[in-house]
């Protein structure tokens, strides 16, 4: 057996082994600890975590570094990174509601993905750690080695279960009997994704990214010309549908975050593998002018949002997601206004800010970036000063999703006694105690005085056309839990600084005499109100329609712009043609 042999042998019992005992960890993981560790969820958490990150690490390191130092490097990231996740759960009284959150498994998975380049160009034959060219061709190198390796075991799986099909014409079962049992999926398929990666390592010089990455440059002039016809209206379409909505937010930061990837994939690993002064070249030139803006407008979209609603988890998350995009967005329009050797600039930028992002991922799970504590602080300040009433204040969020500081923060909303809205906290914290469910809590929480809020809502509820006045009856129309979501509505603000509540006096059926009433409001703890109003047919009181028809945009979403342009009178009456069907002497009718 000669040297090459040998060595390809190795490497792939080596990885087949990893793989096969990657798959008896995730048995064990997923089949069996979870009722023997039932008692010990952050042991449980901690075993689940060193897993998911030291075997990836494992199967992509092993190859491009030698064998004995790959699982080395691997479980050197691994074990701090399952410390810390564990770490950051003592945040919550139990390990679901801190993973319920969602922001510590995408700080997980950056950090157990970004340093891998780092510790292949470290740790490698030539030992830089922020050598550009490896840390580029290594970075995809991994990505096309894994999802090779994935199709691959998607086959096999496909062939195992033709065969098995075909040998049950013949009363042959053993396959089936094999895969049948609870472990053999989890065995079967991590070998087959080490040996998979063991191959595809093998022929490094057929399967590179480069096939990837020339496609994804095709999309260059694509994303280009949308961005700049994006920037381009924003002056005549307005910023209505880009403020106040976080939707808009996590738009404008996948764009970015696409354009941040589509420049550094055209300038390749080194100049010499890409043609100067080209039509991506230019292309590429102009992105990282426009990626500052987009990176702005989404920090402006959700800093209107945070000036709203105050701060929350999520809205942290952003915000940290929006600080790291701006930063790639300015050093790239650095880059390139300094002129010559502006490609070289973007890349070091890269090695920079990518270093940065794996800086924030980490904080996110120790104390210095505890957005639960963060934004719990905020809300109670916001209740402190009078910028949120009680009634509009989150508290189920806060009590029952913001771990343990927000049980903190809720025991000081409960101490500050000589509040002016001390009394309406005192009765909402009480319904918070007993609520088994969001739903439950809103519908107990508001005030109980049906009348108190009749006259409250006939002072607070805006109504339109200017001029016009709620018509006798419909407030008494109304059931308790409508009056409370409308009052708490109406206590919260609009990105134009408007009521999040309105009622249009409109003539909605042209059989009944008078004008309908539509009623939106809309607060950040629950879902929109869309309601319609008709007068009975006997003219006492008013029965509540939702809309049979909505055309456009998602309404529900974008309730605040349409209470907005409510308010400003920025709405028309149009007719719609309604049929109904005729059959055997009688007609169906869908419309009103």
């Amino acid at each position: 057996m000669d040297d090459t042999t040998r060595t390809t042998l190795t490497g792939r019992i080596a990885l087949g082994l990893t793989g096969l005992l990657a798959g008896v960890a995730m048995w064990l993981l997923v089949e069996v600890l979870p009722q023997a560790m039932a008692d010990q969820p952050r042991n449980y958490l901690f075993l689940t975590a060193l897993a998911a990150a030291f075997f990836p690490a494992a199967l992509a390191l092993t190859g491009p570094l030698p064998l004995p130092r790959a699982p080395a490097a691997a479980f050197l990231l691994a074990a701090p990174l399952a410390a810390l996740l564990s770490w950051a759960s003592l945040r919550f009284d139990t390990v679901a509601g801190f993973l319920d959150t969602g922001h510590p498994q995408a700080a997980f998975e950056l950090l157990a993905f970004l340093p891998l380049p780092f510790l292949i160009a470290g740790l490698g034959p030539r030992g830089r750690w922020g050598d550009y060219k490896t840390l580029f061709i290594q970075s995809w190198m991994i990505v096309v080695r894994f999802a090779a390796a994935w199709l691959f075991v998607g086959l096999v799986w496909g062939v195992l279960f033709l065969s098995n099909a075909l040998l049950e014409l013949v009363g042959i079962g053993v396959i089936e009997w094999l895969i049948e049992r609870q472990e053999a999926p989890y065995l079967l398929s991590g070998l087959t994704l080490g040996v998979a990666l063991a191959v595809v390592g093998e022929l490094s010089d057929y399967v590179s990214p480069y096939l990837v990455l020339r496609l994804l440059r095709l999309l260059m002039p694509v994303v280009l010309l949308v961005v700049a016809v994006f920037l381009a209206a924003l002056p005549f379409q307005g910023l209505s549908n880009l403020f106040g909505d976080f939707s808009a937010t996590a738009i404008l930061s996948a764009m970015a975050i696409g354009a941040a990837t589509l420049i550094s994939v055209t300038l390749d690993a080194e100049d010499s593998r890409r043609r100067p002064g080209g039509a991506l070249c230019w292309a590429c030139r102009a992105m990282a002018l426009l990626l500052p803006a987009l990176a702005a407008l989404a920090g402006l979209a959700l800093w209107q949002r945070v000036a709203q609603y105050g701060l929350s988890p999520d809205r942290i998350a952003a915000a940290a997601v929006v600080a790291v995009l701006l930063g790639y967005g300015l050093a790239y329009a650095a880059s390139v206004l300094g002129g010559r050797g502006w490609a070289g600039r973007i890349r070091r930028a890269n090695v920079a800010m990518a270093v940065v992002a794996m800086g924030v991922a980490a904080a996110f799970l120790t104390p210095l970036l505890n957005p639960q504590a963060i934004a719990a602080a905020d809300q109670v300040a916001r209740y402190r000063d009078g910028t949120t009433s009680a009634g509009a204040l989150d508290l189920w969020s806060l009590a029952r999703e913001w771990g343990r500081p927000g049980q903190a923060a809720t025991a000081q909303l409960a101490a500050m006694r000589d509040h002016p809205e001390a009394e309406t906290m005192a009765r909402r914290l009480a319904a918070l105690d007993q609520a088994p469910n969001r739903y439950a809590f809103e519908r107990e929480s508001g005030p109980d005085d049906a009348a108190a809020l009749k006259v409250d809502l006939a002072t607070r509820l805006p109504v339109r056309p200017e001029g016009a006045t709620l018509p006798p009856g419909l407030l008494d129309s109304l059931r308790l839990w409508e009056l409370q979501q409308i009052s708490r509505a109406c206590a919260n603000r609009t990105a134009a600084g408007n009521p999040g509540c309105v009622a249009v006096l409109a003539d909605l059926s042209g059989t009944r005499a008078g004008d309908e009433v539509l009623i939106v409001a809309h607060n950040t703890a629950g879902a929109p109100l869309v309601r319609a109003y008709f007068r009975n047919q006997n003219g006492a009181g008013f029965a509540m329609r939702s809309p049979d028809y909505l055309q456009g945009g998602d309404f529900y979403r974008e309730a605040d712009t349409a209470i907005d342009a409510l308010i400003a009178g920025a709405y028309t009456l149009r007719p719609m043609p309604l049929n109904a069907l005729d059959v055997a002497g009688r007609q169906l009718f869908f419309g009103r």
